[in-house]
């Protein structure tokens, strides 16, 4: 296990969780940093046309195309569906992924998956491009967020 109490050999299940309540497959989604390929290889069973942006370049572990630009500086022209945040909120520069993630979502497209900071500070962040579809404590953390954000 990780520090935060998710299983290192499988899916996020905070990202799991939230699947039935984001788009179904077939859609297009943006995976933002590529892990251990699991959740590339989850949604890519479940149907979905998955693509990663790892700004390190890490290889496909999920036979899924693998982007090795930084998500922040790259304008992905609204192409996708769905964004599915494993973390990467955390550790950037929080305007600059907001923009990121409204480039990158097609109009009403949706940003999912778990996020540690507190809720008034991720409702700050998002609220010049985003509504919030969902928001609750989840995973084993206090802190970590179930959120779904919909561009607008």
């Amino acid at each position: 296990m990780n520090g935060s109490g998710a299983r290192l050999d499988r899916p996020s299940p905070v990202i799991l969780r939230l699947l039935p309540h984001v788009r179904p497959p077939p859609a297009r989604v943006l995976l933002v940093g590529m892990g251990l390929g699991h959740e590339a290889r989850a949604l890519d069973a479940r149907g979905y046309d998955v693509s990663v942006v790892d700004e390190e370049g890490a290889p496909s572990q999920a036979g899924v195309p693998v982007l090795a630009v930084p998500f922040a500086d790259t304008d992905f022209g609204g192409r996708y569906d769905l964004i599915c945040e494993r973390g990467a909120f955390t550790s950037a520069n929080r305007a600059a992924y907001v923009a990121a993630a409204a480039r990158a979502l097609r109009p009403g497209g949706e940003l999912f998956g778990a996020f540690t900071v507190d809720a008034s500070a991720l409702m700050h962040a998002f609220a010049p491009s985003f509504d919030v579809v969902r928001c609750q404590p989840g995973g084993f953390a206090d802190a970590e967020l179930e959120v779904v954000l919909r561009r607008r």
